[in-house]
């Protein structure tokens, strides 16, 4: 996602006069089922809340709600109600047998960052991703949801439809318009045509189909109910549409388990559904007053297991891959509470010029991101919005790719047989969201600091996504062949030429806490790339991928040594010296503090250390060592 300034952009916060039993409350005083940013009760004003439901109570929830502002509105993709409470209604429902969970509609955001981080020219976008004009995405409906998008000649006739969310209405159909800007430009990096600029600006996936769902109003601000509508529009119109991607420049904090957050369970209601969705990490990468490094800053809904979500790198205008590094501002995993290994990739995100929408906030409120070529104007804007929409044009070319690879294969096939044996083509299975992001991290390239030192994954997944491997990936892969057995039709080298120099590609993917390597990821079909299958999730034994890696490349915590130490080749380290009251390790529940308990990684005294502070209401608290510590914004500001 972009971020404009540093403004304080999360959680406007949320709001019932309802009969039900007596709240309660976790031993500390803390409201079961109740979200972070709905602890502090303080507040007497009505706030928005969504409620999520067992299904069979959902009725009986719903006439309990107040008849309030927008709601209650019913959001079937998730089993859940939105609706504006006080804070004795909110405190009361969390104790209703009925209810779930109680999370805050949080305020979601996208907004572009206003200075330039690196003195470097934009390079032609597909150069930098090895690809050529071999697939464009045009039998693919890339669903963008944003702040609208307003027509040019890049876009022609391929903007399918435009669904307005901002009013708690539902989709409203409305004309082609983004008051704020961000939708539009990243529509461009996922499918602008290039007409305007003899092709030079040009989308990763020129051919593509664009849905417009808009959420973000002319500030780049909305609701996290609206995002949960539109998902559940893409959902149930994704075949009247043809939508097979979903793109998400937008989030909020992080403030419950992925397992209660609404908007992470819609995303990953949508991905069941077949959808592939394509989340931003978040630019909370660093310390934006001393540039120290933080982890654990990935946004919601990147930190749902089955999104694909992606990092911003700088490629710094060439297309040689030896001089890329992940922007500093990048947010690093793992995903809070949950300790989620994310991001799953990196992309290009800085200094990326795509389209103008004339009139728009971000156009006029900040003139110094136009760049104008001829007569027409475009912006240079930086984020993981922005890499995002990288990730979701390449997707749908993978899509494409695979889709005329099975067709080809399948008229080989004919041309064997006899002309009364021959029969019409009826399609093949469609690679699945998992099998999407194997095939993404596989073929990535990893990427060093400064120092020459590989990243951890934390910081850049499996690397920079590699497009012409990602593509060859897909063409290739026979998805007509059943799980288990090998679906390569060729075999592949593991590298990818950029800039005249071959990159070796990652050849790993990471699964839950495990980093997992060998050619068998990508040659077997495997059972876990299906539809029913959470990224991260289910037996090892039952998910026969490749080999694990040795210790040395696993996510470790608990040693005595700092993540990135030159010792420590790829590992991922966090130190002993963990001040939490529940001292909870990867894998087995959350991370995160409780009662103002800060987290200290790494084990270094003093300035060395990189600390996290707490979840105070909404804030994220950063500091270079446990007495010296600042608050990021107000909330986090920033932006995605």
């Amino acid at each position: 996602m972009g971020t404009v300034g540093r403004k304080a952009v999360w959680g406007a916060v949320i709001a019932l006069s309802v009969l039900v039993p007596a709240a309660s409350a976790s031993a500390s005083g803390k409201l079961l089922n109740v979200d972070r940013l709905l602890q502090d009760g303080s507040s007497q004003s009505p706030q928005r809340v969504i409620i999520r439901v067992k299904p069979a109570g959902k009725d009986r929830v719903k006439k309990k709600l107040p008849n309030r502002g927008r709601g209650p509105v019913e959001h079937k993709i998730i089993s859940a109600l939105s609706a504006e409470l006080d804070a004795r209604q909110i405190a009361a429902l969390s104790s209703d047998p009925d209810v779930l969970s109680v999370s805050a509609d949080a305020d979601v955001t996208a907004s572009a960052i206003t200075s330039s981080f690196y003195d470097s020219n934009s390079s032609v976008l597909k150069n930098s991703l090895g690809l050529q004009d071999s697939f464009t995405g045009s039998s693919v409906t890339v669903a963008v949801i944003d702040s609208g998008i307003q027509t040019s000649t890049d876009f022609g006739n391929r903007i399918v439809g435009v669904y307005d969310f901002t009013g708690g209405l539902g989709g409203v159909a409305t004309t082609a318009i983004d008051e704020y800007g961000h939708g539009t430009h990243v529509a461009g990096l996922i499918g602008s045509s290039g007409a305007s600029s003899n092709g030079k600006y040009a989308g990763v996936a020129r051919g593509i189909k664009l849905l417009a769902l808009k959420v973000l109003d002319r500030r780049g601000s909305g609701r996290t109910s609206s995002v949960i509508a539109a998902l559940e529009f893409a959902v149930a119109n994704k075949d009247t549409f043809g939508i097979r991607v979903v793109n998400l420049s937008l989030g909020h904090p992080i403030f419950e388990p992925a397992a209660t957050d609404p908007l992470v369970q819609a995303v990953e209601a949508a991905v069941r559904s077949g959808l592939i969705v394509v989340a931003s990490a978040g630019n909370y990468g660093t310390n934006p007053t001393t540039g120290v490094a933080g982890y654990a800053g990935i946004a919601s809904p990147g930190n749902a297991p089955s999104a694909i979500t992606v990092g911003a790198a700088n490629t710094r205008g060439t297309d040689q891959r030896a001089d890329d590094q992940v922007a500093e501002f990048s947010s690093r995993g793992p995903s809070w509470y949950d300790g989620i290994a994310k991001p799953d990739v990196v992309a290009p995100g800085v200094n990326l010029l795509s389209n103008e929408a004339a009139g728009s906030t971000l156009a006029t409120d900040y003139p110094a991101l136009r760049v104008t070529e001829g007569v027409t104007s475009y912006l240079k804007l930086n984020g993981s919005s922005m890499a995002t929409a990288v990730v979701s044009g390449l997707v749908a070319v993978m899509i494409e790719a695979n889709d005329d690879g099975n067709q080809q294969r399948w008229q080989d096939a004919q041309n064997l047989l006899k002309r009364n044996q021959r029969t019409a083509y009826a399609g093949s299975p469609a690679l699945t969201p998992n099998a999407i992001k194997a095939m993404l991290q596989y073929s990535a390239t990893p990427l060093r600091n400064a120092n020459g030192m590989p990243y951890d994954v934390l910081t850049q997944g499996s690397g920079e996504v590699n497009g012409l491997g990602a593509m060859l990936l897909s063409y290739y892969a026979d998805t007509t062949k059943p799980a288990g057995s090998y679906w390569m039709s060729a075999t592949l080298p593991p590298s990818t030429p950029f800039g005249g120099i071959e990159e070796p590609w990652s050849q790993r993917a990471v699964w839950g806490t495990r980093v997992l390597e060998g050619s068998s990821i990508v040659e077997l079909n495997q059972a876990a790339w299906g539809d029913n299958i959470v990224w991260g999730t289910g037996e090892l034994d039952n998910i026969v991928w490749g080999t694990f890696s040795s210790d040395d490349d696993n996510i470790v915590w608990g040693t005595s040594l700092f993540a990135g130490n030159a010792a420590l080749g790829d590992n991922i380290v966090w130190g002993t010296s963990m001040t939490w009251d529940d001292n909870i390790v990867w894998g087995t529940g959350l991370i995160g503090m409780f009662d103002g308990d800060n987290i200290v990684w790494g084990t270094f005294d003093g300035e060395d250390n990189i600390v996290w502070g707490t979840l105070d209401d909404d804030n994220i608290v950063w500091g270079t060592s446990a007495n010296k510590v600042m608050v990021l914004g107000t909330s986090i500001g920033g932006g995605l």
